[in-house]
């Protein structure tokens, strides 16, 4: 859907296919939204400036947050830079505590650096537009919107009024006290809320963008969702503009003399996931550890001994964990008369905030609390989604990182608890000590 003008002399429609609903992509009925004249009027001049624009700088701060009750009890930040140039060159540094990850397009290549050390080129370039709409690289649970408003060239009524329920202007303000804006409001069919502040100026520039993820999460049922528990991002748009020059040599790809390049993606983390140490406790035995449940029940690792133990690190933000969660636990039921038993170590979070959150799912594990965040140490857990499956024996067998999907998650966890239950070992787990003493 567009505001009725055209990016470029090309149409929203022809340089892309607006974004689908979550929860609308198997329905056959059509969204029939139009923006009311006052949203287009307000809208106009910002989107124009980002589909008009030749090139575009941008500095992004990311705030995950989770709420319970109007407290923020979990806040998740991160960063993005952003430079790019009409119609398909860009550069997009997304920099967390625990990743750095850069996306490069020099107009002839896409390539994709995971870490400083490991790269991979997209078998064809994305253009600006293209970009937006499909990220070929996780940047955050819900990336789009904050692109559609940083990248030059795009159309960001694509996003912001493609797939809509509502869009409404809620009026003039003053952003945190001092600045003119105007505050816009939306909901998407898939029941993501968002609030958009922008300069209430000639050329206007975006100041904050909030997405409301909750109403998304009730109506997928993936979770189920306490009283008073929201999920949120909040991007604050530190610096942002689609005028003067950007140097194109930010959008070339140099890679380090020590990095490998990736066929891909996949290719990527099949090879980590071989690799010896890929995980520090790999093959080492568990460290001495407590764990508190909800209940305040306390387990040591003393008390495990002699049983498979699986730990999996997780986080109420963390939606990938939530898939994985009953993955893991139907793999375990089907050993559960071989002493395998299931752990659910929450991340970091509110005691309060996990007890409620916990309570209301049907999961059926065992959860642990750890709201100093002291198991992050401890077990390397810097990262999540992490499990971890430990042996009889204390040695640590398997460390899974992500999330591959249902079937490869739990066909992996059945044939490592398979071999563990037997009294065997896990081929990535072994040293190269081990393995010459077999020999």
């Amino acid at each position: 859907m567009s505001l009725g003008t055209s990016v470029r002399g090309v149409s929203a429609e022809e340089k892309t296919t607006p974004r689908q609903p979550t929860s609308q992509k198997n329905s056959t009925k059509k969204n029939t939204f139009q923006p009311s004249p006052q949203v287009t009027q307000t809208l106009l001049p910002l989107f124009t400036a980002i589909a008009d624009a030749d090139v575009s700088r941008a500095k992004v701060e990311l705030s995950v947050e989770t709420v319970m009750h109007g407290e923020i009890v979990s806040n998740e930040k991160s960063t993005f830079q952003i430079a790019s140039k009409f119609p398909n060159q860009y550069t997009i540094y997304h920099k967390s505590d625990e990743e750095r990850k850069r996306i490069y397009a020099d107009g002839k290549v896409s390539t994709v650096a995971l870490t400083p050390q490991a790269y991979y080129q997209l078998p064809e370039s994305l253009n600006n537009q293209t970009l937006v709409t499909r990220t070929p690289l996780s940047l955050g649970p819900y990336p789009e919107p904050m692109l559609a408003l940083t990248v030059a060239g795009i159309d960001p009524s694509v996003t912001f009024l493609g797939g809509m329920n509502s869009v409404s202007v809620r009026g003039k303000t003053k952003f945190r006290g001092r600045t003119d804006s105007i505050h816009v409001q939306g909901e998407q069919d898939d029941g993501v809320r968002w609030d958009l502040w922008f300069t209430d100026e000639k050329n206007p520039r975006p100041l904050r963008l909030l997405v409301n993820l909750t109403p998304m999460l009730i109506a997928t049922g993936q979770v189920r969702v306490p009283q008073g528990y929201e999920l949120s991002l909040r991007y604050d748009f530190v610096s942002w503009r689609v005028t003067g020059e950007v140097d194109e040599r930010l959008f070339q790809f140099s890679p380090p003399r020590d990095a490998k390049q990736y066929a891909s993606l996949e290719d990527y983390r099949k090879k980590i996931a071989s690799e010896i140490g890929s995980h520090p406790l790999l093959g080492k035995p568990v460290p001495e550890f407590t764990l508190t449940l909800l209940d305040g029940t306390e387990v040591t690792s003393k008390d495990l001994r002699g049983k498979v133990v699986v730990l999996d690190f997780w986080a109420t933000w963390c939606t990938p964990c939530l898939q994985a969660m009953p993955v893991i636990k139907s793999a375990v039921e089907e050993f559960e008369d071989k002493d395998v038993v299931f752990y659910a170590v929450n991340v970091a979070e509110n005691s309060a905030l996990v007890k409620g959150f916990a309570g209301e799912q049907d999961w059926g594990v065992d959860v642990a609390v750890d709201p100093e965040g002291t198991m992050i140490d401890v077990f390397s857990a810097k990262k999540i989604p992490l499990t971890l499956v430990v042996a009889g024996s204390g040695i640590v067998e398997a460390a899974h990182v992500g999330y591959p999907g249902k079937n490869a998650l739990k066909k992996q966890f059945r044939d490592e608890l398979d071999v563990l239950t037997k009294g065997g070992r896990i081929a990535t787990s072994e040293t190269p000590t081990s393995k010459k003493s077999k020999e």
